[in-house]
């Protein structure tokens, strides 16, 4: 409703995800390498702390914060479906030869096998892994983005692959 005033008094949570909007984008951009994708997660992530109930909202202490937090998470669960999509497709025979169904079945079990080890890892050795592997990322790069040194994210990249490799039954 509106008076002399202009509209009634916004959501500040609102507020907060419409001043944010562009820079999220920016950063799910980032993280992601594409722009749709970026900008659906970032939409998600913003409808994901407009739902939340009063108590939810009045326990957070930085609600920006969380709102990236939440777009970090999303991101992450992006990059983790578009690896296990992409292994996939490069598994595939090329066109005109079709697999049979024991190695159709096998590549799906290798495929959850994969997901499921990379999901049970730590989380910032998770978010290394991801972006030195599937986004190509240097040491470098992945240290100036997370704002640790390049022989930090060496080591949690050397403990994710020996972690997957253990998970996996190669280690």
């Amino acid at each position: 409703m509106s008076g002399r005033n202009g509209p009634a008094a916004a959501d500040p949570f609102s507020l907060l995800y419409q001043q944010a909007f562009g820079e999220l984008v920016g950063y799910l951009h980032g993280l992601v390498g594409d722009r749709a994708a970026a900008e659906d997660l970032a939409q998600d992530a913003g409808v994901r702390i407009l739902r939340m109930d009063a108590a939810q909202r009045d326990a957070l202490n930085n609600p920006r914060a969380f709102l990236f937090h939440v777009a970090t998470n999303l991101a992450r669960d992006h990059l983790r479906k578009r690896m296990v999509r992409d292994a996939a497709d490069s598994d595939l025979p090329q066109e005109g030869h079709s697999p049979g169904a024991d190695v159709v079945e096998q590549s799906r079990e290798d495929l959850a096998r994969v997901a499921q080890g990379i999901a049970q890892l730590p989380n910032r050795s998770r978010e290394v892994l991801l972006l030195s592997r599937v986004r190509g990322y240097s040491h470098t790069e992945i240290g100036e983005r997370l704002g640790i040194a390049a022989k930090t994210v060496e080591n949690h990249l050397a403990r994710a692959l020996k972690d997957l490799a253990a998970r996996l039954g190669r280690g």
